[in-house]
């Protein structure tokens, strides 16, 4: 009986040594990823994993070596380290199925997952009004969404009037725009260079509600600000036809600091309305639809995610809304 390789095995049917660097390099030209992916794994690739393994041979790469080269990592870029790992993985899972090596050494328990260092504090509905209240009129819709909702930043920007019913208050989700300009990407707007695409899995194309205090505030943008036509976008930009996120951060950034929450993102206000949402009795499963999450644990789960409460989730929280508002006597909505 043969000795039991230790990691990861060169296959018998092997014509050579392939170093690591050769074969990331050919895994990440040989699939179909979007852009920012790309530069992301790229980043990876040489900042964390090719200064450790580059020269090494796939069959070099062993579950010692790995562990050697997790602790020289910073400890401080834990979420980094986090994704390199994965990355790491990824790469030598497709060496075996190209039967370049037998098998990919043990996976280490926890590698692949960052510690959580932050939870995001949900806002305030007197936040939100404060927030909103300091925005540019043409942009208070985009806030009551985001936080309201739970749109990101990329779907909001994409937005247009063919994707809204203003009788029932419904946003049909099923494109988002990426933040930079790559002119040559499939899919890029011809006047901004922003790639256009569909959300990354099938779950982030979804239909929500607006809570209805806001579907009057609703009418009043698109007759005021949207752009014309059927594809119009809800948000348009002054030079081009997207708006740009510098654009939006510079307006949102004095708005947050007036309502005292500086650290309040863009994100953030999508998470205070998944927030929201738990606290008006969604489901586990009712907010992975509302959010457009997807996961292999959860996929069960969607089966019992309607439309139908996707709205009634809606309704309420807008009654909650209303009766802060109320109680403010600074009614935001009629």
């Amino acid at each position: 009986m043969g000795l039991a390789c230790q990691g990861a095995c060169v296959h018998d049917n092997q014509a050579g040594p392939t170093t690591v660097a050769e074969f990331a390099r050919r895994y990440l030209s040989d699939r179909v990823l979007r852009p920012k992916t790309i530069k992301g794994y790229e980043s990876l690739l040489n900042s964390r994993i090719l200064p450790f393994f580059a020269q090494m041979t796939l069959s070099e790469v062993t579950l010692g070596q790995i562990k050697i080269w997790r602790a020289s990592l910073d400890p401080a870029t834990a979420s980094t380290n986090a994704a390199a790992y994965r990355l790491l993985r990824s790469i030598l899972q497709a060496a075996v199925e190209e039967e370049l090596i037998a098998r990919a050494p043990p996976k280490i328990r926890g590698a692949g997952n960052a510690p959580v260092r932050y939870v995001a504090i949900p806002a305030t509905f007197e936040e939100l009004a404060i927030i909103v209240e300091q925005m540019p009129e043409r942009l208070r819709l985009l806030i009551i969404i985001a936080a309201f909702v739970g749109l990101r930043e990329g779907e909001l920007l994409e937005l247009r009037r063919l994707d809204i019913d203003t009788s029932s208050g419904v946003i049909k989700v099923s494109r988002k725009i990426d933040k930079d300009a790559n002119p040559n990407a499939r899919g890029a707007c011809v006047n901004c260079g922003r790639p256009i695409s569909a959300p990354k899995t099938r779950s982030g194309i979804r239909t929500v509600h607006l809570p209805p205090p806001f579907w009057e505030l609703l009418c009043d943008h698109l007759a005021s600000y949207a752009a014309p036509g059927p594809t119009g976008l809800l948000f348009p930009g002054e030079r081009t036809d997207h708006m740009s996120v510098r654009y939006l951060m510079d307006r949102y950034r004095p708005a947050r600091e007036a309502a005292g929450r500086p650290d309040l993102t863009i994100h953030h206000l999508r998470h205070t309305a998944l927030t929201l949402a738990g606290q008006h009795g969604a489901t586990a499963a009712e907010l992975q639809a509302r959010a457009g999450h997807s996961s292999q644990a959860a996929m069960a789960i969607y089966q019992h995610a309607t439309i139908e409460r996707d709205r009634m989730l809606a309704a309420r929280i807008g009654e909650s809304y209303v009766a802060w508002a109320r109680s403010a006597e600074t009614p935001r909505a009629k």
